[in-house]
């Protein structure tokens, strides 16, 4: 936004002229109304952004998300008329923060006039505060956009948006809220713990417990914790835009209560260009140390800006915003108090190598600057930790972590790197509910297992199935956590959408058989796998048994698989020239190709729809055990914690007419 002064806190000088700014959150206003009329006079579009796609070389691999927008943009599809945000059947927790926009399509911008007017259940409700900001994000389009609301009360809102010019017919759109308040439950929980296990659908949890607990005679010897928690539910996941989900809207819903649209966090994504200037919902972070002071903390084997951990402070209409998303961690109302997992290239100057930034600044000592002990090992984490600090920022390799199988059970250097020495998920949930524990308002702590989620995309179950044993003996750890320091902590297990992997039988790897596939048994021929746990910690010895588990994909891109684990991890396709997915040659070479069923351009398996389980333990965990959109989600933690959100100062009037 050229030309605007931007405090870190706060909206540009100018954002009433030109709109919502990267840097704004949801401001409040003093005084409100309950309808009112925006006028375009003379606001001419903004110009469009140019874009372009980079050639690749012959054979090239592709990120699992790199195709999981639209093919046809939002703008380019839409229609002419009105659309209100929060879209219709939104829930809200009343004194919660939202942006309201009315987005008018088909009209001149320069004549458009938008009308605007809220009904609550006994009348007009006065909840429109503060100047609106208007802006026009393509040729036939004027925008009106409301920061900071909130609803006062429980009940049911009706919002109804007018919009015409001189050039359209009027045209109308209403959408229906939904207020509550918690419902608290004879014990409040204190703390929250939110485990998070990407792509983690049941297929993922039988298999870990078929590794890590084994199974004879049709009966395990052991269930894993996530087995044993008190509750259990199941999670709807679908998102605005679309039945099938990825990891930023399904985690948003989580972390906000509010749907979105796939690669967006803590956003309804509107019309706007600009990936930062869509209407805002408050998350956990902000809503969280706003009403209650409480800690905030994000663990992650991921990136620490990727969509999952991202989810829990941003908002941003693209997951992949990874500079904004760390500035916005920097925001006191956003900052979480403990930051670990990988992700070090969004932090470090452009002069370093392995820096993804196009500045100098060195991000690590901005947050050590507002008192952040830093840990770039595990064991600069113990050392870390040692010390009591109160905040703790810890990242351990420059993106992604390594997956258990390639960092703790069987470490290469050529995979690992310079990052021998990375924490895992289990140290990490320890340093956090350390650091956390001692916080007296209490604590939100969101951990994540990114990696079940990494490897069932390259179609990779064995490296997918350590990382969930690993998430599981964190659960484990923090389960022991509660028990011995703090009853009063819920503890919440789900996963953000689920994926293509089954376990259909097993492979018997023993066998030489042409082809592969005359090696996996099912039904009586599938028996047992043979995994072995000598050192009972709970991962096999190896996971190139002599009879292995035989793991199928609902979903893949053409493919050769011999069907057993492969030492080395290699991607199962790679785009040509031409933009189509092809078999690695590398990958099981002497395989024959498994013809795929997804689009040509999609070299990996893609999430799938199906729900996903949820488990809960501690004060309020009775509220999951029933079938759940995931925005409920959201809901419940908020009954399990008793928050009531108090009303704030200013009251607001029912109807306005608001001139340029």
């Amino acid at each position: 936004m050229p030309g605007a002064t931007i405090d870190q806190d706060g909206p540009p000088e100018d954002a009433g002229k030109q709109g919502l700014s990267r840097r704004r959150f949801l401001g409040t206003g003093a005084g409100g109304v309950a309808a009112a009329v925006v006028f375009g006079s003379g606001l001419r579009p903004a110009a469009a952004a140019a874009a372009g796609d980079a050639a690749g070389g012959k054979l090239t691999a592709t990120d699992p998300h790199a195709h999981t927008g639209r093919a046809v943009s939002s703008a380019q599809a839409s229609v002419d008329g009105v659309r209100i945000l929060p879209i219709d059947r939104a829930k809200f927790q009343a004194n919660v923060r939202f942006d309201l926009r009315v987005e008018a399509t088909g009209v001149d911008p320069e004549t458009a006039r938008i009308q605007i007017r809220v009904q609550g259940s006994d009348g007009p409700a006065d909840i429109l505060t503060g100047e609106p900001v208007r802006t026009s994000s393509a040729p036939d389009s004027f925008e009106v956009t409301y920061l900071g609301l909130r609803y006062p009360d429980p009940g049911t809102y009706t919002i109804t948006a007018i919009a015409a010019s001189r050039t359209s017919a009027p045209a109308t759109a209403r959408v229906t809220h939904e207020v509550v308040v918690a419902h608290a439950g004879a014990t409040s929980a204190t703390n929250v713990i939110f485990f998070l296990g990407d792509g983690m659908g049941q297929p993922a949890i039988t298999a870990a417990r078929l590794l890590s607990k084994g199974i004879t005679e049709g009966k395990y010897h052991g269930l894993l914790e996530m087995d044993l928690m008190e509750q259990r539910g199941l999670v709807t996941t679908s998102g605005v835009d679309s039945i099938a989900t990825d990891s930023a809207n399904s985690m948003s819903a989580y972390m906000t209560g509010h749907k979105s649209s796939v690669n967006a966090m803590g956003v309804y994504v509107g019309n706007d260009p600009d990936p930062n200037r869509h209407p805002r919902v408050e998350n956990v972070s902000e809503l969280f140390k706003r009403t209650r002071d409480m800690a905030i903390g994000v663990v992650t084997t991921a990136d620490v800006a990727d969509a999952t951990p991202a989810a829990v402070w941003a908002h941003t209409r693209q997951r992949a915003e990874f500079l904004d998303i760390i500035d916005q961690a920097l925001r006191e109302r956003q900052r979480p108090h403990v930051l670990l997992g990988g992700g070090r290239a969004t932090f470090l100057p452009q002069s370093e190598e392995g820096s993804i930034r196009d500045d100098d600044r060195d991000v690590i000592e901005e947050f050590e600057a507002l008192g952040y002990a830093y840990a770039g090992t595990e064991t600069e984490l113990r050392e870390a930790v040692a010390d009591d600090p109160t905040r703790l920022l810890g990242l351990f390799t420059l993106g992604t972590m390594n997956v258990y199988l390639d960092r703790e059970h069987d470490p290469d250097p050529e995979v690992l790197g310079e990052f021998t020495d990375q924490p895992t998920l289990m140290d990490m949930t320890r340093a956090a509910l350390d650091v956390l524990g001692r916080h007296d308002e209490g604590f939100f702590l969101m951990v994540e297992a990114a990696s079940i989620d990494k490897m069932e995309h390259p179609l990779d179950g064995p490296r997918a199935v350590y990382d969930a044993i690993e998430f599981d003996q964190s659960i484990g750890l923090a389960k022991q956590w509660a028990s011995t320091r703090s009853e009063n902590t819920l503890i919440i297990v789900t996963a953000d959408h689920n994926h293509s992997m089954s376990i259909v039988g097993t492979h018997d790897a023993r066998e030489d058989l042409d082809p592969d596939r005359q090696s996996n048994g099912v039904y009586a021929d599938a028996g047992y796998p043979t995994y072995v746990d000598s050192d009972g910690d709970g991962f096999p010895d190896t996971p190139d048994a002599d009879v292995q588990l035989f793991f199928g994909w609902s979903n893949h891109p053409d493919h050769r698989d011999d069907f057993e684990h492969n030492e080395t991890f290699l991607q199962p396709a790679l785009l040509n020239e031409d933009g189509i997915a092809v078999p690695n040659p590398d990958r099981d070479p002497d395989a024959l190709v498994q013809i795929g069923n997804l689009p040509l351009n999609q070299t990996n398996c893609v999430h799938t729809v199906e729900d996903v389980p949820v488990f809960a333990s501690g004060p309020g965990a009775a509220g999951f055990n029933a079938v759940l959109d995931n925005t409920e989600v959201f809901h419940r933690m908020i009954d399990a914690l008793g928050l009531v959100v108090g009303e704030e100062p200013g009251a607001g009037e029912s109807e306005v007419e608001v001139l340029p």
